[in-house]
C-alpha cells in the first residue's frame, strides 16, 4: 500500500469515528429515555391509592428537623419530593397545611400529634404551630391528643399544643431550660504557636470569642443571660396557659426534677402526671384504643384509622382549587448567607438575589414575603439581597418580613428595608455588629525549624500569607474596613427604621435581643407569625383574600422535570407510589442519566470519554 493510499484510508478512518460516535449518542439518547422508565417502573411498588375514610385520625408526627425548605440542591429536593430522606426534615409549611386543611375537612375526626421523632424544632417555629392548632381547635372543635414516649423540652412544647398528652409508662422527659456553653480555645492555639487575628466593632459582638479567650466575656454573658430569660419566659408562658399551674410552679418543677422522681420512686410518667405536665399514662394498645373511639378502629380491626402527613398531602393536592390570577410569593432565606450561589440550607447572595428577581419580573406576584431564618454571613451577600429587596419595591410591589428562629446580624441586614417586618415572640433578632478574623501561625513553624523570608515589590506583598506575622499596616487596613461597614449598617438601619443613629448604636454593638425586646426599640414592626404576614402583604397590595401562596426556589432541570412528569404520568397509569427505600436507588439513577441527556444532546468528541463514565456510574 503506497503512502497515499495509506494517508487517504487514515482520512477516512478519523472522520468515520467521530461521525460514528456522535451517531451512537444520538441513538443512545433514545434509548436511555427506554431505560429510565423501565427502571423508575422496575424500582417502584404497586401500592394502592391513597383513601381517605370518614372518621380518620390525622396523625401529625414531624420526622427529623422542622425547616422552613428543605435543604440540598434541586437533585437533592427532588428526592424529597418523592418521599424520604436519609436526613430527615420536615417543612413546617407542610405541617401548617396539613393542620388547615384538618379544620374543615368532614373526613378527618381527631388531630394526633406525635413529636417521638422530632429531631428537632425553633422555639419560633413552634410558635407557628401553635397558632394554626389553635385556630384547628376553634374551627373544627376536634379533639387533639399528643401520643408521646420520650420528650425533650421543645418536643414537650409541640405535645402541649393537644388538648391532652398521653405518654407511656416508660416514658422519659426532661427540661433544662436555655443555656449557652461553648470551648475556649485561645491557652491551646497559644501552645500551638497560633495568631489569632480578630477585628470588630460591638464589644457583645461575641461570635470569635472562643478563639481569643479561655472564657466568656462578661458583655457576652450580660447580653445572653438578658435574652435567653425573656426567651424562657416566652417558653414558659406557653406552657402554663395550656396547664392549671402557676409560673412559679412550673419553674418549680424544673428546678426540682431530681426530688421530685426521687419521690415518685423513679416513676418519671406518674412524676408528671402528678406535676399536672402530662394528662394520662397507657401504653401502646390502649393509647390506640382510645384514639380508635375518637376515629374508627383500623384495617383488621387493629390500631385507628390514620392518614400520616404524606398521604395527606397528597390528598390535598389531587383536590386543590383552581389556581387565582393573584399571587403572593414567598421566597426562604434560612441558613448562613455566602457569596455567589449556594444551595437551599444556605443562603446565596447570587441566588437568593435571583429568586427575589423572579418575583418582581412575575406579573402575577403583587406581593412578596421574605421568610428570614439566619443568623447572618457574608456583608457583600447581605448587600446584594438588600438591594432586591429594594428593588421590588420600587417596582411597586410591598414586601414584607417574616422572622423565623433566629434573624440576626446579615439575616437583620437583609431583613431592614422591607415595608414591614414581623417577628415571633421567640425570634432572636439584632446583633448588628461586623467582624473578621483570620489566623497565622509562624511560631508553628518555627517550632519545626521551619520559617518563612523572601522579596517583594512593595511592603504589601505577601501580607496575607498566614505564615507570616501580621503586618501592622495590613491589620489597621482591615480594622478601618470593618468600622466602615460597621457604620454603613447602623446608617442603613436608622435610614429604614427612621431611628437617630446615636439610638441605633446603642442598641447595635453587635448585641443579640428578643423580638419582644426588639420591637421596644424599633427594630422590628410586630409580633406575629408567617400568616400575619402573609395577611399584611395581600392588605398592602389590596387583594383581600383573592390570591394563592406560591413558593420561589431553585427550579428543577429539564431532566428532573422530564422524572418527575415521567413519575407522575406512571403514578396516574398504575396506581404506584415511591416508598422511602427506593430513594437511594432512585438518586443513584437520577445523577448520572441528568448527565448523559445532557452530554449526548450535545455530543462532542471531548465529551465522550465522561459520558461513557456517566453510563458506567448507572451500574457501579
Amino acid at each position: 500500500m503506497n503512502t497515499q493510499t495509506q494517508k487517504s484510508t487514515l482520512r477516512k478512518l478519523i472522520e468515520f469515528i467521530p461521525n460514528t460516535l456522535v451517531k451512537l449518542a444520538n441513538f443512545t439518547r433514545h434509548f436511555i429515555l427506554l431505560i429510565i422508565l423501565f427502571i423508575l417502573v422496575k424500582v417502584i411498588f404497586f401500592n394502592d391509592k391513597v383513601e381517605l375514610k370518614r372518621n380518620t385520625a390525622l396523625v401529625i408526627a414531624p420526622n427529623g428537623m422542622v425547616v422552613n425548605q428543605f435543604s440540598g440542591t434541586p437533585t437533592e429536593k427532588f428526592i424529597k419530593q418523592l418521599q424520604g430522606s436519609d436526613v430527615p426534615e420536615t417543612q413546617l409549611r407542610d405541617l401548617i397545611k396539613a393542620i388547615e386543611k384538618a379544620a374543615t375537612d368532614e373526613r378527618i375526626s381527631v388531630l394526633v400529634l406525635s413529636p417521638d421523632f422530632m429531631w428537632g424544632i425553633g422555639l419560633a417555629d413552634l410558635k407557628e404551630l401553635e397558632k394554626a392548632i389553635t385556630q384547628f381547635r376553634k374551627t373544627s372543635k376536634k379533639p387533639i391528643i399528643a401520643l408521646a414516649e420520650n420528650m425533650s423540652q421543645n418536643q414537650y412544647y409541640f405535645a402541649n399544643l393537644a388538648d391532652e398528652i398521653i405518654v407511656d409508662p416508660q416514658a422519659f422527659m426532661f427540661f433544662q431550660g436555655y443555656g449557652s456553653y461553648r470551648n475556649y480555645f485561645k491557652d491551646g492555639l497559644d501552645k500551638l504557636g497560633v495568631d489569632v487575628h480578630l477585628f470588630r466593632v460591638g464589644e457583645y459582638k461575641s461570635a470569635a470569642e472562643p478563639y481569643i479567650r479561655n472564657d466568656m466575656s462578661i458583655e457576652a454573658k450580660e447580653a445572653s443571660l438578658y435574652y435567653m430569660k425573656d426567651l424562657w419566659k416566652t417558653y414558659a408562658q406557653g406552657i402554663v396557659n395550656k396547664r392549671n399551674i402557676s409560673m412559679e410552679d412550673f419553674n418549680k418543677i424544673i428546678e426540682d426534677q431530681a426530688t421530685l422522681l426521687k419521690d415518685s420512686s423513679g416513676d418519671m410518667a406518674s412524676m408528671y402526671k402528678k406535676a399536672g405536665l402530662v394528662d394520662q399514662i397507657k401504653n401502646q394498645h390502649f393509647k390506640e384504643k382510645y384514639i380508635a373511639d375518637l376515629s374508627a378502629t383500623g384495617e383488621d380491626n387493629n390500631g385507628f384509622r390514620n392518614i400520616g402527613l404524606v398521604d395527606y398531602l397528597s390528598v390535598i393536592e389531587q383536590e386543590k382549587s383552581l389556581p387565582k390570577p393573584n399571587k403572593i410569593a414567598i421566597i426562604v432565606a434560612e441558613g448562613t448567607i455566602l457569596n455567589g450561589e449556594q444551595d437551599a440550607g444556605s443562603i446565596g447572595g447570587v441566588s437568593t438575589s435571583n429568586l427575589l428577581r423572579q418575583a418582581r419580573l412575575d406579573k402575577s406576584v403583587k406581593a412578596v414575603v421574605l421568610r428570614v431564618n439566619s443568623g447572618g454571613g457574608a456583608v457583600f451577600a447581605s448587600e446584594q439581597i438588600r438591594r432586591e429587596v429594594d428593588a421590588i419595591k420600587i417596582a411597586g410591589k410591598p414586601v414584607v418580613v417574616s422572622m423565623g428562629n433566629v434573624a440576626a446580624s446579615g439575616g437583620y441586614w437583609i431583613s431592614m428595608t422591607a415595608d414591614k417586618i414581623y417577628a415571633s415572640d421567640a425570634t432572636i433578632t439584632g446583633s448588628i455588629g461586623i467582624f473578621g478574623m483570620f489566623m497565622t501561625y509562624p511560631k508553628t513553624l518555627a517550632k519545626i525549624g521551619v520559617h518563612t523570608d523572601g522579596v517583594g515589590t512593595s511592603d504589601w506583598a505577601g501580607a496575607f500569607r498566614a505564615d507570616r506575622e501580621l503586618n501592622e499596616n495590613l491589620a489597621e487596613l482591615i480594622q478601618s474596613s470593618i468600622d466602615h461597614g460597621y457604620q454603613q449598617f447602623i446608617s442603613s438601619v436608622a435610614m429604614a427604621r427612621n431611628m437617630d443613629i446615636e439610638l441605633v448604636d446603642s442598641i447595635a454593638r453587635g448585641r443579640v435581643w428578643t423580638a419582644k425586646q426588639a420591637k421596644e426599640f424599633g427594630l422590628i414592626d410586630e409580633i406575629g407569625t408567617l400568616s400575619d404576614a402573609i395577611a399584611d402583604a395581600a392588605n398592602k397590595a389590596s387583594i383581600g383574600n383573592n390570591f394563592d401562596l406560591i413558593w420561589i426556589e431553585p427550579e428543577l432541570t429539564a431532566a428532573q422535570q422530564f422524572f418527575m412528569s415521567t413519575l407522575a404520568q406512571v403514578s396516574d397509569n398504575f396506581d404506584i407510589d415511591i416508598l422511602p427505600k427506593q430513594n437511594k436507588l432512585i438518586e443513584k439513577i437520577l445523577s448520572p442519566l441528568e448527565k448523559s441527556l445532557e452530554l449526548v444532546t450535545h455530543a462532542k468528541q471531548g465529551e465522550l470519554t465522561q459520558y461513557a463514565h456517566c453510563l458506567c456510574d448507572i451500574n457501579q
